[in-house]
Parts: C-alpha cells; structure tokens; sequence
C-alpha cells in the first residue's frame, strides 16, 4: 500500500511540474533584419557576445526574423551577412521570463568592397554637362527582358552614382532630357566601380 502511494505521489509530482514548464518562459532577444531598401536579410548570422566572447548565435530566417535563446543579462548582438558590412547593438539588456523585441528594422549595409557601382557623367550635344535630367537603372537579363533597378537625377555637374548592386551580370543605363534619351549598357561581372558616358542628342542650354 506504501509502495503505491509513493507511486501516486511521484506521478502526482510529474504532473504538476509538466504543465509549469510548458508555460514557462524563456529569455532572449528577437527581431527582424533588413538592408537600407527595406527587403529581408535572410541567413543573418546573429551571435550575443559578452566581453567579445559568442555566448550563443542563430540565423536569420527567409524573411530576415530570428529569436536568440540567452541567459539574463547585458549583451551585444552583432549581425554577420555576406555582403554587408558587420552591425552591431550594444548593450541589449535581457531581463527575467522576457523575449525582448529589438524592433523590425534592424538596418545592415552594403560592403561597398562587395558590390558593383555605375557611375557617370550626361553631356549634351556640346559635350557640357545636363543637370537634372533623370538616370534610370535597368537590369538585362539573360533572355533580354530588363527589370528597372533604381532612378537618380545628375548633379549640376552633370554626374549621377547609383546605390550598389550585388548578383548583376548586366545593366543598362539610360538618361533622357527635354523628350530626348539616350543608353549605354554595361558588363557587370564582378565587384567594382563601373563608369559611363551618355551624350544626349541635345542642343546646350544656356544657364542664368
């Protein structure tokens, strides 16, 4: 009789422990990480350090989220992805029974050694530079169709830089003035600055 009681209250034990560690919570951080365009960031390498030390790390799903299990404390969270440069947020307190939410707009840039620039000047008819006139970025796929990247307006001296681009094998870059445009399109096999010339088949503009 003993013995099953012993049994019963061991089960009894079980039980009531069970359902309190289902519902227990844990600590950590969570949040989401995006480039300067505002798409995700998948396969973020993200780690909690403690006097330089990783004390625990995770990945960045499809859609840039992630939740990092951690012990209470003060960390720093650096996120790794290739192609961008290492960010980091320093001192990120975790409390008790807390999942702290450290926002969806956690921002990374581009390495800039990683990446394809356009640049380039627009002239005129009279090799003087437009101003204003707008740039756009087309990229050329493989089967000709092209998909527009990004627009940018020439300085007053007539230069524009596009942001920088990464998996681009192709581009084209076309400027247009006063109903006239112009295109040149660019090989961009790897990672550099790429510059340009487009001369529109427009009369010079006399400036006040």
């Amino acid at each position: 009789m003993q013995k099953h009681r012993s049994i019963l209250n061991t089960l009894l034990l079980i039980g009531l422990a069970f359902p309190l560690a289902a519902f227990a919570q844990t600590s950590g951080v969570k949040g989401r990480v995006r480039d300067i365009d505002q798409k995700s960031i998948p396969n973020v390498t993200v780690t909690a350090r403690v006097d330089g030390k990783v004390v625990r790390s995770t990945t960045s799903d499809s859609k840039g989220r992630f939740t990092l299990s951690l012990e209470p404390g003060t960390y720093n969270i650096a996120f790794d992805a290739k192609g961008y440069g290492t960010g980091v947020k320093y001192d990120v307190k975790v409390k008790p029974n807390d999942i702290r939410d450290l926002g969806s707009n956690l921002l990374m840039t581009r390495d800039r050694g990683e990446l394809i620039l356009v640049k380039g000047i627009v002239f005129d008819k009279a090799n003087l530079s437009v101003r204003g006139a707008p740039v756009d970025l087309f990229e050329v796929k493989s089967d000709g169709s092209t998909r527009k990247i990004q627009t940018v307006y020439t300085n007053d001296a007539g230069e524009f830089e596009f942001n920088g681009l990464m998996n681009v094998e192709k581009v084209r870059v076309t400027a247009s003035a006063k109903g006239v445009s112009a295109s040149k399109d660019i090989v961009t096999d790897s990672p550099q600055i790429y510059r340009t010339v487009i001369s529109l088949p427009l009369e010079h503009e006399t400036r006040d």
